[in-house]
């Protein structure tokens, strides 16, 4: 009998998450996935990393990790949630990271369900596997002294003439009749003190599996964490780089002040720029990541800009009037001209309509890159310039 300390596969059986991981990554090497887990409110979270998307495809992994692990048949692990993401930093609180952003964090999940296991079955595997554990013990017990086995052998020769002498007095059929009522009173009850025995211990590994399983998975994962990271800054997808890089200007540029958090801000927009240009044409964000490259560069120009600005410097005994926000002034410009088209008839009034709305656009177009309304300022921009042209048409018409 295989020694149960170093049986992987039992332990698997059993529930053990760590050896759920070191099955899933012996038979997922070959496709270059590698695998992480945590047991978590009765669901396994089971987290995919590869280098690329191609060797993450959905239908793929699921069809794989489910007939892994319907093989195994982990014991009190119903519900898994299959999680899938570019290999990156090693980090040993990704489940945190993937419930904080997961838009950002996942390439795609799915929840699987693996089938009940029959009652039946699973009682006669745990009787058989006692019997087992009870031939181990016999065979490592030690002998029994020389001196009491004359003792033994002369009180197994007195209990078998003792049970001769009772086989004659006992009539033939009773002996069998006896113990099939005995066996029968006794089956309902041995049943239902093993389902007993066996719900108790259900309940108990599954209450200690997810304090268990998370010192067990930390243990690979800081073996590891050295080889991960150089392997990871050596085969990042640069679009996944890209984008990392671009949130961190996108947080630096909320709080960006002085003339040289400027600079750092466009030097991390114009990296960002820099990595989309290198996603090649194969890739399957290779038209979103075209799209970045120019917008990442003109958040890099407004930086510049705005850091190459010198500081009015101000005069002694003057006070200096604050700089009106060019969205807050086009709003209200806007404002006015949306009430102004309401009255609006002669070709002069659609004239002055039209350069308010015009005045407008160009205060849209000053909103910085930095400002927490930006994206809604550069929609603005074309939408207010369609309403100038439209008013320049209904001026031209009353001529």
């Amino acid at each position: 009998m295989a020694d149960r300390i170093n049986d992987i596969a039992w332990q698997a059986h059993q529930g053990s998450v760590a050896a759920i991981i070191q099955l899933l990554n012996e038979k997922l090497v070959e496709s270059g996935v590698r695998t992480r887990a945590i047991f978590s409110d009765g669901v396994l979270q089971l987290l995919c990393e590869a280098q690329s998307v191609d060797q993450l495809e959905k239908t793929t992994i699921v069809q794989k990790i489910r007939q892994i692990l319907e093989s195994i048949a982990p014991r009190n692990i119903r519900r898994v949630n299959i999680n899938s993401r570019i290999v990156r930093e090693q980090q040993l609180l990704w489940l945190t990271e993937i419930y904080r952003d997961r838009d950002n964090q996942l390439l795609w999940s799915e929840e699987i369900t693996l089938p009940q296991p029959n009652i039946f079955r699973q009682i006669l595997k745990d009787f058989q596997n006692y019997k087992e554990s009870k031939t181990e013990l016999a065979q490592v017990s030690l002998p029994k002294p020389n001196s009491l086995r004359s003792v033994v052998f002369k009180r197994r020769n007195r209990n078998k003439a003792r049970n001769r002498f009772q086989s004659k007095s006992i009539p033939k059929q009773s002996l069998p009749i006896g113990l099939l009522k005995v066996s029968s009173l006794c089956l309902p009850l041995l049943l239902l003190v093993w389902g007993a025995y066996a719900w108790l211990e259900g309940k108990g590994e599954s209450s200690t599996s997810a304090e268990t399983s998370k010192s067990l998975t930390i243990q690979p994962q800081v073996s590891s964490l050295a080889n991960t990271q150089s392997f990871s800054q050596k085969t990042e997808d640069p679009f996944v780089a890209a984008v990392r890089i671009a949130n961190q200007a996108s947080a630096l540029g909320k709080k960006a002040l002085t003339p040289e958090q400027r600079l750092e801000l466009a030097t991390k927009w114009q990296e960002a720029s820099d990595l989309m240009s290198q996603v090649p044409a194969k890739h399957s964000r290779y038209q979103e990541a075209q799209s970045r490259i120019q917008l990442y560069k003109k958040y890099a120009e407004a930086s510049q800009s705005i850091a190459a600005k010198p500081k009015p410097t101000p005069t002694p005994g003057v006070k200096t009037l604050s700089t009106p926000d060019p969205f807050a002034a086009a709003v209200r410009i806007a404002n006015q001209a949306s009430a102004s088209g309401k009255t609006a008839a002669s070709s002069e009034q659609w004239s002055t309509l039209a350069a308010k709305w015009q005045e407008a656009s160009d205060l849209m177009s000053q909103v910085p890159a930095e400002h927490s309304r930006y994206q809604e300022a550069q929609s603005r921009i074309q939408l207010y310039k369609k309403f100038s042209e439209a008013a320049k048409v209904q001026a031209q018409k009353g001529q």
